[in-house]
């Protein structure tokens, strides 16, 4: 029996123990979420009390777990001698339970371990899921439009998307033919980056919705399209023809005739040598097409961006005349008529 007693003893002054350390320790959760949907980005804050700037801390989530922070560095918010140290991760899109791993923190005195924490992941709401992005954001805005000319049938469109607490890789608008993100930045909480898509010249607008984890409904979002293709600076992907550049070949063509006309009436060689010059000019800039070497293997993609959809592979090293040329893509036409977009990291030196 005494044995007994001495054993409950030990055991409520170990629990003490434990409840006191709790007490006292610098680090704690201050916010976790009780819920998250599939793909969601959601934050995890961590309070430090007594926090003394001086001392620089160093966080570590237990490396062996699949889920981390989607950035090391935390957001770090400072009011006097406390700061709160928010890490933003990822939901899955298949599991039910996830688990925020034991995080270890440490200074230059001493290290803590906060321990796991479960979080129960939840699907969407069904109800009026309609043309669903993907997107789950806390705000979210799009800052510009942008049309350019894919061809004579098709359009592509640039959207210049900024959201908070966003999965904004997901994002994709259905019923486009092809589409992709580029120029993706993230600050903490804040993403942004440029989305792009191709549709007929005939359709006049685009709808789509996302999911605010705010307000926990689908907020619809529709984009007239018609009322940036009159705004559209870049008429063309082939930027020769650009106004200047039109200027330019069309100034070329008169000052021809106008030379070859002096020559005629004075008979003299220096017009018909300024003549010629310009003809070797125009020649040169705007009747010959560029010819680049594409290498064995190179992916031919639908669209001049990165994540663009490939269409198909060189299956040898060929050379094909540039058609248009857009930031680091060259439009080149294969065999069968298949026309697409080379990187300029696929074209070889000779």
């Amino acid at each position: 029996m005494k044995h007994f007693y001495l054993r409950l003893k030990l055991l409520l002054l170990i629990v003490f123990a434990q409840l006191l350390f709790a007490q006292n320790t610098p680090y704690s959760y201050s916010y976790i979420p009780k819920k998250v949907y599939p793909n969601q980005v959601f934050p995890v804050t961590v309070y430090a009390k007594h926090y003394e700037p001086n001392k620089e801390l160093s966080f570590e989530f237990n490396s062996l777990s699949l889920m981390q922070p989607l950035t090391i560095t935390p957001v770090i918010i400072q009011n006097q001698n406390e700061a709160f140290f928010t890490f933003y991760f990822k939901a899955p899109s298949k599991e039910k339970i996830i688990e925020i791993p034991a995080l270890t923190i440490w200074n230059s005195d001493s290290n803590y371990i906060l321990n796991a924490q479960e979080l129960q992941v939840v699907p969407l709401p069904k109800s009026n899921m309609i043309n669903f992005s993907n997107l789950i954001a806390s705000e979210f805005r799009i800052d510009n439009v942008k049309i350019d000319p894919y061809d004579s049938q098709y359009i592509l469109v640039t959207l210049f998307l900024r959201a908070k607490e966003a999965n904004l890789k997901d994002f994709h608008i259905p019923n486009v033919i092809d589409d992709g993100l580029e120029k993706f930045k993230r600050d903490g909480a804040n993403v942004k980056a440029q989305y792009y898509f191709i549709v007929k010249n005939s359709v006049k607008g685009i709808s789509f919705s996302y999911f605010d984890s705010i307000k926990k409904k689908f907020i619809q979002k529709s984009i007239d399209l018609t009322k940036y293709k009159n705004k559209t600076i870049a008429k063309d992907f082939n930027p020769k023809e650009l106004t200047f550049d039109k200027f330019k070949k069309y100034l070329s063509y008169a000052l021809i005739i106008f030379f070859l006309l002096l020559f005629f009436i004075t008979k003299k060689r220096f017009y018909l040598i300024l003549f010629i010059i310009l003809n070797l000019f125009l020649l040169y800039n705007y009747l010959t097409k560029e010819n680049i070497c594409i290498k064995e293997g190179a992916s031919l993609y639908i669209l001049p961006t990165t994540h663009s959809t490939i269409f198909t592979r060189i299956d040898s090293k060929i050379s094909r005349d540039v058609i248009r040329k857009y930031r680091n893509f060259y439009k080149i036409n294969l065999q069968n008529d298949i026309t697409g977009w080379i990187k300029d990291e696929d074209v070889c030196e000779d």
